[in-house]
């Protein structure tokens, strides 16, 4: 789960604020006499208060949505740990719960999607793995986990953390 302040939050906040500072600075000017003082006045209402507001509103709404998803774990597995996660089907990037159990790796996707459901890959079955970083390196939350019927996807907080339990719990990962 992203964390308030954090680097996540704060390339949210800045990648919503500077986009809208340019678009409504391009708006005004075209509207209005460009001036410095418009300038300035829309760097500090979009950069400094509306993009933090945004990442904000995004990470309350995704603590909502995680908490709002409830994984049915099978009786003969145990329940490790539960990543907040988006698995691509396709082009879309559905938000939903990582649930991972000693035996399958569980993906459910929240309500607020156009693609719903539940995902279970088991554990022995993943072949391989590749961990990628996002965004010019600077969020490094993406894993693709290979299979022999396919490859998923999945941009996921902590996924250092996943990843060293699944190699403990499957040691050709390694």
């Amino acid at each position: 789960m992203i964390k308030m302040f954090s680097k996540e939050f704060w390339i949210t906040a800045i990648g919503f604020g500077i986009p809208m500072w340019i678009i409504m600075t391009l708006f005004y000017g075209v509207t209005d006499e460009f001036s410095l003082k418009a300038l300035l006045t829309n760097f500090i209402a979009f950069v400094i208060i509306v993009g933090p507001l945004f990442a904000t509103s995004m990470i309350l709404f995704a603590r909502y949505s995680f908490k709002k998803i409830t994984i049915t774990i099978p009786e003969n597995e145990t329940l490790i740990k539960e990543y907040g996660a988006n698995l691509y089907r396709g082009k879309e990037g559905v938000g939903g719960k990582i649930a991972l159990t000693n035996k399958s790796l569980i993906f459910k996707s929240h309500k607020v999607n156009i693609q719903t459901g539940e995902t279970l890959i088991p554990i022995h079955d993943i072949s391989g793995f590749k961990i990628k970083n996002r965004i010019f390196n600077l969020l490094n939350n993406e894993l693709i986990l290979n299979t022999t019927e396919k490859d998923y996807r999945f941009i996921i907080q902590g996924r250092d953390e996943l990843m060293e339990e699944l190699k403990s719990l499957n040691p050709s990962l390694l």
